[in-house]
Formats: structure tokens, C-alpha cells, sequence
């Protein structure tokens, strides 16, 4: 896909965005990436920018501690993603979408609510080697420990936004909001 201009603008926005959340700046992080959701819609761009824009919000809601409206969320947008005849791409997201509700479910407490759904997300995709390993904890009765989490959503590679996947040179400012610089 060519990336024009128009992309180029909400690709910067939201790539400020993750810089602001790998400094831990989420709040700031989920303002950035709602502008680059306006300026993705805006410019008529294809959906797999509003999908990934999403999964960057649902991580910034996580690192906040939001649990439960994270699962609310990534259920939601899972339920609106179902196909009868998905793309790989459709399924794969779909998969992810509900892996987080799942991980989020579980964080809140509701551990029967999230091996459920962590089971569905690993119908759609196999390969979600965290939700496999947090199905085995809780059938084995080990309560989801955070440390223990958070070791396995780093090591699985759990989140989109990593020092690896943010390229600083990307970064650029939306001229539709006045805000304040990213590179401080």
C-alpha cells in the first residue's frame, strides 16, 4: 500500500503517541492516538490503521489499570469483528482482540469469564502462546499472579507498543490540535 501524505499525517500522530506511552505518559498517549483515529477517518484510510490505533488504546487503558473497561472494550470491538467468512487478517485480530478482553477479565477478577474467552481466542488462532500459558495456570488452580503476567505478556510479545515497534523519526504533530511536543 502506498502511503500517502494523509496516512503519513495520523501514522506520525499516532507513532507520538507510543512514544508518550513508552515514557509512561498514557492519558497524553490516548490523546494522540484519538487524534490519529479522527485524521485515520478523515482521510478515509483502511481499516487495519483504526484496528491497530485501537489495540494501541487498549494498551494504554491496561497500563492505567483499567481492566475491566479494556475487557469491555476489546469484547466489544472482538463481537464486532465477527465474520461468518473472516480473512486471515480478520480472524488473526479477532483472535488478539479477545487473547486482551481475556488477559483484562482475568486481571479484574473474573477468572471463569476470561478462560472462556481465552479458549475462543485460541479456536480463531493457536499461536497465542500467553493465553495457552494462562489457560494451564488457572486449570492447574495457580491464580494469575501480576508478576508472573507481566513477565509473560513481555516474553510472548503481548504488546504492540515496544521500544522495537516505535520509530521516533515518524513522529509528527497533528496541525488540527495544538498540544504539546512529544520529544521532551
Amino acid at each position: 500500500m502506498k502511503i500517502d501524505g494523509v496516512h503519513r499525517l495520523h501514522m506520525g500522530v499516532a507513532e507520538a503517541g507510543k512514544l508518550l506511552a513508552l515514557k509512561g505518559r498514557h492519558q497524553e498517549a490516548l490523546a494522540k492516538y484519538r487524534e490519529a483515529l479522527q485524521l485515520a477517518h478523515g482521510a478515509r484510510a483502511p481499516q487495519l490503521f483504526a484496528r491497530h490505533y485501537l489495540h494501541c488504546v487498549l494498551e494504554s487503558l491496561e497500563h492505567l489499570g483499567d481492566h475491566a473497561r479494556v475487557a469491555e472494550l476489546a469484547g466489544a470491538a472482538a463481537d464486532h469483528a465477527a465474520n461468518p467468512d473472516p480473512t486471515p487478517f480478520q480472524k488473526r485480530d479477532r483472535a488478539h482482540l479477545l487473547e486482551r478482553q481475556g488477559v483484562n477479565l482475568a486481571r479484574a477478577g473474573d477468572v471463569p469469564g476470561a478462560r472462556a474467552v481465552l479458549a475462543a481466542a485460541l479456536e480463531l488462532d493457536a499461536g497465542l502462546p500467553l493465553a495457552r500459558a494462562m489457560l494451564d495456570w488457572t486449570a492447574r488452580g495457580l491464580a494469575i499472579n501480576p508478576a508472573r503476567l507481566a513477565e509473560a505478556q513481555r516474553k510472548h510479545g503481548y504488546w504492540v507498543v515496544r521500544p522495537d515497534t516505535v520509530d521516533a523519526a515518524r513522529v509528527m504533530e497533528s496541525p488540527l490540535f495544538a498540544t504539546e511536543t512529544v520529544h521532551g
